[in-house]
């Protein structure tokens, strides 16, 4: 569910700069202490905070992070544009949604097909153990979506054996590796376990 956390948490990178390996390489250790932290945790429980920034974390979605999304997502990329606040893009193959159900020609996932790119901003908090994602917008392909799009692609796309239904929008969810707090900011976040 890690990877779930870092794909909520990833950031477009800035055109001037591409991210580089030693980015990557340098989030990766971040990522294996917080893992170790939550398998083993010390003796006497003093909060470890890890900071990272968009760069580290956008670096290490390119160099380490592709095997950790679903299939049908790729290219993910975050902004922390400020406080609090995130900017999703990847790219995600919409048949696998498309052909998941029956649809009817009212449904919009109905006419959707191949891989576009999908957008989701909004607010993230996470607290006491859990995280919540506020919707704020969304759009596939440059065209705005509704929530209930949004809703059904982040369900599709977060099932697992921890969450049988998803991510769900606006609802809390129990963040993993025994992380309790995450601080978003303007360009980084920091995570508390």
């Amino acid at each position: 569910m890690l990877s779930a956390l870092v794909a909520g948490s990833v950031v477009a990178v800035s055109a001037a700069q591409a991210p580089s390996r030693a980015e990557a390489d340098r989030m990766a250790k971040k990522v294996d202490a917080i893992m170790q932290r939550s398998i083993a945790p010390p003796q006497k429980p003093t909060p470890l905070r890890t900071s990272f920034t968009e760069q580290e974390l956008n670096a290490y979605l390119i160099h380490h992070g592709g095997d950790q999304f679903p299939t049908g997502v790729k290219f993910v990329r975050v902004m922390m544009p400020a406080d609090g606040k995130l900017e999703t893009r990847s790219l995600v193959d919409l048949d696998a949604v498309r052909t998941s159900e029956k649809r009817g020609w009212r449904d919009p996932l109905a006419y959707v097909t191949g891989s576009l790119e999908v957008v989701m901003s909004g607010g993230f908090t996470g607290a006491d153990g859990k995280g919540v994602y506020r919707f704020g917008s969304a759009s596939v392909g440059g065209v705005p979506i509704p929530r209930a799009v949004l809703q059904e692609l982040l369900a599709f796309y977060t099932r697992s054996e921890d969450f049988p239904k998803g991510i769900t929008l606006d609802e809390p969810f129990e963040l993993p590796a025994a992380i309790r707090e995450v601080h978003v900011r303007r360009g980084a976040a920091t995570v508390v376990q």
